[in-house]
């Protein structure tokens, strides 16, 4: 498997610049899928993951009101919080290291494109954050880093992604993130990278140029369909390229 060489802080979060970010996803799909890049297709999100990176899946509902799509766990544990629906309350489940964990309301009608843009943001914490993870206190959200130390004693090495930090557009200020906010972007950057690579994304755009006579939302729903992604997914990736 492609490891590249990584820079990392002090605190083991990635160092990385967008370019970076587009240099290794496009690596990782020219090994697991390397006719991708040639003939603009969907990614299987679902077989990169296990049989690629070698993640396990499972889903569970992570809380009560959907607040949380996705989970990442770096270590075995036993203390994985999520909603019993049955029950109407919360309990704790068991998941080995290397697990992705969905929540089930993306299995429902009509959110394929968000499950796979979820799968795509929880695959590449796996990929690029075990280094940060692997051992250490949790992050949860809204916690800032300099709190780590009243953690020391809990064992949650698992990240918790809320619904408004796995999105198509990331946010706009950089200014005073912290370590989590930081690894959100990264998990963001490559998720589209892989399930929307520069030269597959130029291919298509290119092919379908002249139809769409610079019809730009007709071009984003055009790449969607072919990445299998959201309009808003497919015109942020567009923009971003320069498009």
């Amino acid at each position: 498997m492609y490891e590249p060489e990584i820079k990392l802080s002090r605190s083991g979060v990635p160092v990385l610049s967008r370019k970076e970010i587009e240099q290794i996803g496009e690596m990782l799909v020219r090994e697991f899928a390397p006719r991708i890049l040639e003939t603009p297709q969907a990614l299987n999100v679902d077989l990169f993951a296990q049989d690629y990176l070698g993640l396990e899946q499972d889903f569970q509902y992570l809380s009560h009101c959907g607040l949380y799509l996705g989970m990442t766990v770096f270590n075995d544990t036993d203390s994985i919080p999520v909603y019993d629906p049955e029950n109407g309350c919360a309990k704790y489940i068991s998941a080995r290291a290397k697990t992705v964990i969905i929540d089930c309301l993306l299995l429902e009608k009509n959110q394929e494109n968000r499950y796979r843009f979820t799968m795509a943001h929880e695959a590449s914490h796996a990929f690029l954050h075990k280094d940060y993870f692997t051992e250490r206190p949790p992050i949860l959200p809204g916690m800032r880093v300099r709190r780590l130390k009243i953690l020391k004693d809990t064992s949650l090495p698992l990240v918790r992604c809320r619904m408004d930090s796995v999105a198509a557009v990331p946010p706009k200020q950089p200014d005073g993130w912290d370590d989590l906010d930081w690894m959100e972007w990264q998990a963001n950057t490559l998720a589209a990278v892989l399930l929307m690579p520069a030269q597959a994304v130029r291919i298509a755009a290119e092919s379908a140029e002249k139809e769409m006579s610079g019809d730009y939302d007709r071009l984003a729903a055009y790449i969607a369909s072919v990445f299998h992604v959201s309009s808003e997914a497919a015109g942020y990736r567009l923009k971003q390229l320069g498009m």
